[in-house]
């Protein structure tokens, strides 16, 4: 006689099924419940992806921080071993464990009330059951140690936000169901055993009742037994009743008589058995519960009730509740609810700057940025006397690296960060009081950066405001990031525009804004520009299918092709052209890069290959090599070696810079000419190149040598003693 689920059973089996694992899934967005309503495009600080997707090591240390912020330098680090392939690796087979060891534990204990009926079982779990569940459970609590321990890092974790609470409660009743479990396959069961040996004597064939049948339920050697409408049976020696189980749903020592109702076959079966007897009286199908009997379904009862709670509890993570469980106590949260109230009316540009940006999405409120750092703390006494959270004025990367940890580092190897430091070894106008305090203020240092004092708790005059991308932080950090993505908004779509680089990047010492809008890569960004997509929905921008010309950014920092991005722009050079003799970037005394200009090279090739041919880009950079060969030995080193002798022979004197005419010539020549020769032709402007460049590196070079063999003829020349703005202090 062989019993199959009917259909209406497996409808049911399939639906918990699936319920049951759709419960489980991880939601791709909805990392915390500080998102609020809105989630957007806005992940990727977090994601691989914007739409979610596998977390970088950042978003994978805020998780280990309980969502919180800043995540400190332990947590990071932390995170950055555990998002290794081999831990990657390891975390995908233990959760593939824990997940596979609950449904089957879930779904055992779900089939034994919804067909079994704990009630029937009095001789407690069968042994096949029993090993399965302990399996379960055993692998349920080692494969759930260890994702707790990969998500969770300290205790209060597990109280400050509703993903660790519900973990927590789920924890415990995991626990609670384990020790049930336990208690029922151990003490119980045996007690459920010793209660059928001593009350339930073998009756005899004529005595059997509906309340005793269940002694003879196959096990320990004992007959196998079944009733049908008052008919004994006796299965003990079918194939399909071993040990008193049928397929795994019917148990011998009780009446089928409703069960075989729903039974693929009829009555038949029973021809080919053997009946010992009848029922003797007619009583509850149901025998009468033992005391171990009672406790067993009540712990088997509390079981599924505990089930139905952790199935709650995941849904809670899962799809969230309408009563807020845990009272908001974030410090940053309640601050930055304030800060939006305030600045939405008394600075409407910064608040709707904000509003657009994807911060905004992914719940970064102005106090996450503007707190003050721990270890340095300063904050703005002005902003005490409209409110008592103390803020910091001056964002710094440090505050940025706690999302943008591999940015910021990258950063931190670039020209950029160290440009304040590079323009004091390479250019003499910051030394021998040749310009003043103001002047480099309102012009070199607003590119370069300032070094940012602080005085009673807030920035000085003439150190601040700044975005300098080499500003140096009261916290000792380099740079500004708001330089190119321009707070609030933060966006990066203007960051990939031309636009970001042309406040510093112009005029006639480094004129790449016209040198690019000179170029036929600046003509097509003109001509088709506001058509293309700067904010793909994938976060990948791409040659071709986003944009039909590079920018600045794409040359120097976006990821392109096979070229990962990167924020240190002193990549992918392989001439250093801003100094006065053109030298490889690794051997720029001033600021010596840690690069390989071969494999710099070979990286700017292959972005150039999104767009043109092999024979194309080799050429360009072939000619770009004659040209800096032509600007290096037939322009600087003749007027450089003319200029050492003029200052051998005394006829120069070497007490100040800019004082003589021919070091103000030599100057221009390197750091005006000489410089858009070089960059003209890397980006291939001709007019830079030629009329901006080599024919004035002629006339310049010309008139220097001239200049000199008149300073040769006269013995002495004329020094600028009243030089404006000498020695001035301001």
């Amino acid at each position: 006689m062989r019993i199959r689920i009917g259909k209406h059973s497996r409808t049911v089996l399939l639906l918990v099924g699936v319920l049951f694992l759709n419960l489980l899934m991880v939601p791709p967005v909805k990392a915390t419940d500080m998102y609020a309503e809105e989630t957007g495009n806005g992940c990727v600080f977090c994601h691989q992806e914007s739409t979610g997707g596998p977390l970088k090591t950042v978003g994978f240390a805020y998780i280990r921080n309980g969502y919180q912020y800043p995540i400190s330098g332990r947590i990071l680090s932390k995170a950055q071993s555990l998002q290794t392939p081999f831990h990657k690796t390891l975390r995908f087979i233990i959760g593939y464990l824990h997940l596979l060891a609950a449904v089957i534990f879930f779904g055992a204990i779900f089939y034994i009330h919804i067909f079994i009926k704990p009630s029937r079982l009095t001789g407690g779990i069968p042994k096949y059951e029993r090993i399965l569940g302990v399996s379960c459970m055993i692998t349920l609590t080692f494969t759930g140690t260890y994702l707790t321990w990969v998500r969770i890092d300290r205790w209060e974790q597990f109280f400050n936000n509703t993903f660790g609470l519900m973990l927590f409660f789920k924890i415990l009743l995991f626990l609670l169901m384990v020790c049930i479990g336990l208690t029922a396959i151990t003490i119980i069961h045996r007690r459920m055993g010793k209660e059928i040996t001593a009350l339930e004597a073998p009756p005899h064939t004529d005595e059997i009742t509906l309340s005793n049948l269940n002694y003879f339920d196959g096990s320990a050697g004992k007959p196998a037994y079944i009733s049908y409408k008052g008919k004994i049976y006796d299965v003990s020696d079918s194939p399909k009743w071993r040990d008193g189980r049928h397929f795994g749903k019917h148990a011998a020592g009780s009446d089928l008589t409703q069960a075989l109702a729903g039974a693929p076959h009829g009555p038949e079966v029973f021809e080919r058995v053997r009946s010992v007897g009848e029922i003797s009286e007619t009583q509850d199908s149901t025998p009468k519960p033992t005391s171990a009997r009672k406790i067993f379904i009540v712990m088997a009862y509390a079981n599924l009730v505990i089930i139905f709670l952790i199935l709650a509890c995941i849904s809670v993570w899962r799809w969230g509740f309408p009563v807020r469980l845990i009272p908001e106590k974030n410090p940053v949260i309640i601050a930055g609810a304030t800060c939006i109230e305030c600045h939405k009316a008394q600075t409407p540009g910064i608040y709707h700057g904000w509003a657009q940006s994807v911060h905004r999405k992914v719940g970064v409120q102005c106090y996450t940025c503007h707190k003050p750092d721990r270890k340095k703390p300063f904050f703005s006494e002005a902003h005490l006397k409209y409110d008592t959270t103390e803020i910091s004025p001056v964002v710094t990367p440090k505050t940025c690296a706690g999302c943008h940890l591999k940015e910021v580092a990258q950063y931190n190897k670039s020209k950029h960060a160290h440009t304040l430091e590079i323009i004091w070894k390479v250019d003499k106008w910051l030394h021998d009081g040749m310009n003043n305090a103001i002047e480099r203020t309102t012009g070199c240092y607003a590119c370069h950066g300032t070094v940012v004092e602080i005085l009673d708790g807030r920035p000085v005059s003439g150190t601040w405001p700044n975005v300098g991308v080499g500003r140096k932080n009261p916290d000792g950090t380099l740079g500004s990031c708001s330089s190119c993505h321009t707070r609030h908004r933060f966006s990066v779509a203007e960051a990939r525009k031309p636009e970001a680089c042309d406040q510093c990047h112009l005029g006639p010492d480094h004129p790449q804004i016209e040198i690019y809008n000179e170029s036929k890569h600046g003509t097509i960004y003109h001509a088709e520009g506001n058509e293309w997509n700067w904010s793909p929905d994938d976060g990948r921008w791409k040659a071709g299918r986003d944009f039909r010309a590079p920018t600045c950014a794409v040359c120097h920092m976006s990821a392109t092709g096979n070229v990962p991005g990167t924020h240190d722009v002193t990549q992918r050079l392989s001439w250093e052209t801003q100094a006065p003799l053109t030298v490889r970037p690794s051997e720029f005394k001033p600021f010596p890069a840690e690069t390989d200009w071969k494999v710099e090279r070979a990286k700017m090739k292959n972005i150039c290959l999104q767009c043109h041919s092999r024979a194309w880009t080799d050429d360009h950079f072939s000619n770009l090599d004659r040209v800096i060969f032509n600007y290096n030995e037939i322009y600087f080193k003749p007027v450089k070696t003319l200029i050492d002798s003029l200052y051998k022979d005394g006829l120069l004197s070497r007490k100040n810079y800019f004082d003589e005419d021919l070091e103000w010539e030599f100057y221009e020549l390197w750091h005006h000419e000489g410089r858009r020769a070089r960059m003209g032709a890397a980006m291939m402007a001709p007019d830079y190149a030629w009329w901006h460049g080599f024919y004035e590196l002629k006339k310049r070079s010309n008139h220097i040598f001239k200049a000199a063999t008149d300073l040769r003829d006269k013995g002495s020349g004329h020094i600028h003693e009243a030089f404006p703005g000498k020695y001035q202090k301001q």
